[in-house]
């Protein structure tokens, strides 16, 4: 074998046993080349630029595999949850999520269209991207049982790998009507940290952030007093101060993040402030919230 070919295999190797079309280029092999190998038999075309090399041996050279041929995809659903080591779940295929405009497959993979998985639900596990502890419980309520996903969740928090609050926080930013799961996650998170209507998980999160670091509290779900029908999620109405938890850390869509800003203008223009607060403010710094609300409630 030539160094040349013998650079290819070991990049395909390291990728679960594939290599792509622009990294073949990168090594000096030709398409005349490519397309030598896989009449020849000795390469097989697995997904549109993606050429399987080595066998998968097993389900780990397949997720590397997939990851490797897709820079946007993330393993997700069964495999996360594999990755992750959940109890009660098994993985029958590897399954992947990616951008839902995408029209890609991939032989032995399952492909789930998504429009709304943030950076913050993705975590890198051994050199694999895939969902978070919370993103994947989110995903995985869609077609199982209350029950099922509630002993997973509890099984999760009493190992401390994950708080009812972070899963709250991606059921947040992901619920919609309709969308598959989240009315079983909600009694899920209800039954195990109080009714719905005191507030999101994340809102209920901050306030427990403000109560213990000693500050006022502040009056949830005050009204907006220039805009009938609106309401802050919390607010310091003699100090016309207010609060916004900003349940997605990253604005995925174009429409919120303007309603956000018309906001912000609107409560300047009224002699207001807004603090917004997002959901890595108060799991990874809450000193940010109580260093921001000292200054100015405390002076």
């Amino acid at each position: 074998m030539s160094d040349r070919y013998r650079r290819v295999y070991n990049r395909a190797l390291a990728n679960g046993g594939v290599i792509t079309r622009s990294e073949l280029a990168e090594l000096d092999i030709t398409p005349r080349m490519i397309e030598s190998r896989v009449a020849s038999g000795q390469w097989t075309i697995v997904a549109r630029g993606v050429y399987r090399l080595a066998e998968a041996f097993d389900r780990r050279d397949l997720r590397r595999s997939v990851l490797a041929a897709w820079p946007g995809a993330v393993l997700s659903h069964e495999s996360a949850a594999a990755v992750h080591g959940f109890s009660h779940v098994t993985e029958d295929r590897v399954v992947v999520s990616h951008h839902s405009r995408t029209t890609h497959r991939f032989t032995g993979v399952v492909v789930r269209r998504t429009h709304d998985l943030d950076a913050w639900h993705v975590v890198e596990v051994d050199g694999l991207r895939v969902t978070t502890i919370a993103r994947t419980l989110v995903d995985l309520a869609a077609g199982r049982p209350v029950a099922l996903i509630g002993r997973i969740v509890d099984d999760l928090v009493a190992a401390e790998r994950v708080a009812l609050f972070e899963i709250g926080a991606v059921l947040d930013a992901v619920a919609r009507r309709g969308k598959p799961g989240v009315g079983t996650m909600r009694k899920v998170i209800e039954v195990r940290s109080g009714p719905a209507h005191s507030g999101t998980v994340l809102e209920r999160q901050g306030r427990r952030v403000i109560s213990e670091a000693g500050l006022p509290a502040p009056l949830p779900e005050h009204p907006v007093p220039w805009t009938t029908g609106r309401r802050f999620d919390d607010a310091y109405p003699d100090l016309r101060l207010a609060i916004e938890w900003d349940s997605r850390r990253f604005h995925g869509q174009l429409a919120s993040f303007e309603a956000d800003r018309a906001r912000d203008r609107d409560a300047a223009i009224h002699g207001w402030r807004i603090l917004r607060f997002t959901w890595d403010d108060v799991t990874r710094h809450p000193h940010r919230i109580v260093d921001a609300l000292r200054s100015l409630l405390v002076g």
